[in-house]
């Protein structure tokens, strides 16, 4: 057989093969990013500086009270934005079929919308510190108060809800679908339905509900990993 007759049929193959592995290794990578996202997270959660209650001047106190903490949280929580809105691109995919899809693809555009929006919002706990810090407590919760009133910020802030939609619409996809069973749809209504009764003081009981918000995330990963190593 001629060799140089041969190329021009193999070339596509070999083509096909590489795609697969590009695809394969993008999609182990999402799996990844979905199970470090609520990992990420949770150490975030963990780490935030305790504060008394949810009004500004408490917030602040906290923030200003330890620097390191102040920073370890928010770059945990930044992170685990960042890679849980990358990982969510890829759940539809765990989708075969009609049934969820819609809900699937919904909740992933949403999901990694809000996500990206609140990772960049978490840039706040930097300045609020340093003011907490060397201004007085009044100047500080001005000036926080300002930032907050702007006539553009809930363009930026607001969509944290598109976030917790999405993350439903996800779930609901995914059982609809046969990915998951609706237990995990039940324990994301929960935690979200916690996280409105939970004192802001009980900084770890609220972790753990805030957490669980990102659980889907981190099955989806699990479920991603496991269809791959079964397709190889």
């Amino acid at each position: 057989m001629n060799p140089i007759t041969q190329l021009p049929a193999d070339a596509p193959a070999a083509e096909s093969e590489h795609t697969d592995r590009a695809g394969r290794f993008l999609r182990l990578a999402g799996g990844a990013a979905l199970i470090a996202s609520p990992v990420l997270m949770f150490a975030g959660m963990m780490t935030c500086p305790p504060q008394d209650s949810d009004s500004a001047a408490d917030y602040i106190t906290s923030l200003a009270r330890d620097s390191f903490l102040t920073e370890l949280s928010a770059i945990l929580l930044h992170y685990g934005l960042i890679v849980g809105s990358l990982g969510a691109m890829i759940v539809p995919g765990l989708v075969r079929g009609r049934k969820g899809r819609g809900l699937a693809v919904f909740g992933a555009l949403a999901a990694a919308i809000g996500m990206l929006n609140v990772s960049g919002a978490v840039r706040d706990d930097w300045w609020r510190m340093v003011t907490g810090q060397q201004l007085p407590l009044d100047a500080a919760v001005r000036i926080s108060d300002t930032v907050d009133t702007s006539s553009f910020m809930p363009l930026w802030s607001g969509t944290e809800m598109l976030a917790f939609l999405g993350l439903l619409a996800l779930c609901a996809g995914l059982a609809r679908a046969g990915v998951t069973g609706w237990w995990l749809t039940a324990v994301y209504l929960g935690a979200f339905v916690s996280m409105m009764f939970v004192p802001i003081h009980l900084t770890y009981v609220m972790g753990v509900a805030f957490t669980l918000l990102f659980l889907p995330l981190g099955v989806a990963g699990v479920r991603t990993i496991q269809r791959e190593r079964a397709a190889a």
